[in-house]
Parts: C-alpha cells; structure tokens; sequence
C-alpha cells in the first residue's frame, strides 16, 4: 500500500508520520482487499493563531471499483484529527463496499402505517 503524505503550513514531524502510518496499516487490515494506497493531507488554516483549526483530509483509492473515498475531521490536535478522520473513511469505505439493496416502491414502512 502507498502512503502519500503532505503538510501544509507546518512541518511533518516524523512522530505525525508514524501516526499517520499506523492509522493507515488499521485502515487497511479492517478493509482488506480493498485498498489501492492513501493519500493524507494536513492543515494548520489559522496558522500560528492556535484554536480548533487542525485538519486532516485522507483520500483511499479502492481497487475493485476504482473509485475514492475521501474524509476529513478539524480538531485542535492533529493526532484526534488525524485518528477521526481514518475512522471516517473506514465507514465510507464500508458503505462504499457494501452490497447494495434495492426496494420496491411504496415497501416503505413508513407507508400503510394506518396512522390515526
């Protein structure tokens, strides 16, 4: 699996790196087969300013249907942006991957409830 990392507007510490690395190998060991690699950007939007502005955005492209999910989380501290942010597309990727089921119309059970 490729790992493709970028920071901008700070540097990447090699400690953002192994956590970035480790969150990727959990991705892809609860998403087995799916996975063509990842690519990770990190975000400081307010600069030196401080506040809940850190922000993760991950994109993994699949290989069955050569498509991508993409997620991101903002959060004062980039290792909690970085960890909610593969947890999101750990659930993309599963919605993306499951089975789809159809419905027929008006199968609703909202529908013929025989309300009041």
């Amino acid at each position: 699996m490729h790992i493709d990392v970028q920071s901008r507007g700070f540097s990447l510490t090699s400690a953002l790196q192994q956590a970035i690395e480790d969150e990727a190998q959990q991705y892809a060991a609860r998403c087995p087969n799916a996975l063509a690699g990842v690519r990770v950007r990190l975000f400081d939007t307010n600069g030196p300013r401080g506040g809940s502005d850190k922000a993760c955005l991950v994109q993994a492209r699949l290989l069955r249907r050569r498509e991508s999910v993409v997620a991101s989380h903002v959060d004062a501290d980039l290792y909690r942006a970085i960890a909610a942010a593969f947890a999101k597309l750990e659930r993309g990727t599963r919605s993306v991957l499951a089975p789809r089921r159809f419905h027929r119309r008006g199968a609703s059970p909202w529908l013929n409830t025989g309300g009041p």
